[in-house]
């Protein structure tokens, strides 16, 4: 299991997993008011590596990573809304390309993205690029953009 390393040291990483959600009442309840929408409940399940993004003990958003072969596929990325246009998801982001970089456990070559096609332009910045295969896939209706970005 690969193990996220706060690198930027701003935000913190608290792993989950589905079964077992340790949050306050109120974190939880805001949690749960986003993964049982349609469009995110796709990108969890028991084999998905999943990590709460915290800053000063308040939950900021979550994303979730599945490991296949030589590959790391960013299954989601959410930051809520509240939290957003602060550089959060670009720091996030950041400490998973580190992690990759500096994990000896794996040989890692390519970073594999979904994107909810109004958010694809964050991952383009951040020099990830349109995979050639299956350029959109369709979770419930909702047109998801594969992304790619070499290790």
């Amino acid at each position: 299991i690969i193990k996220v390393i706060n690198f930027i040291k701003k935000y913190y990483y608290y792993k989950f997993s589905i079964d077992n959600i340790q949050l306050n009442t109120f974190q939880k309840k805001k949690f749960e008011t986003i993964l049982n929408q349609e469009e995110y409940k796709k990108f969890f399940s028991k084999k998905t590596i999943n990590y709460f993004i915290m800053y000063n003990n308040k939950l900021v958003g979550f994303f979730s990573l599945n490991i296949n072969n030589n590959l790391i596929e960013l299954l989601c990325l959410y930051v809520f809304e509240e939290c957003r246009n602060k550089s959060i998801a670009t720091y996030v982001l950041n400490d998973i390309l580190f992690t990759v970089r500096h994990n000896y456990l794996y040989k890692i070559e390519y970073i594999v993205a979904n994107s909810f096609v109004d958010s694809s332009m964050f991952f383009l910045k951040n020099g990830f690029d349109f995979c050639k295969i299956n350029k959109k896939l369709n979770y419930k209706n909702k047109n998801i953009i594969l992304l790619y970005k070499h290790v």
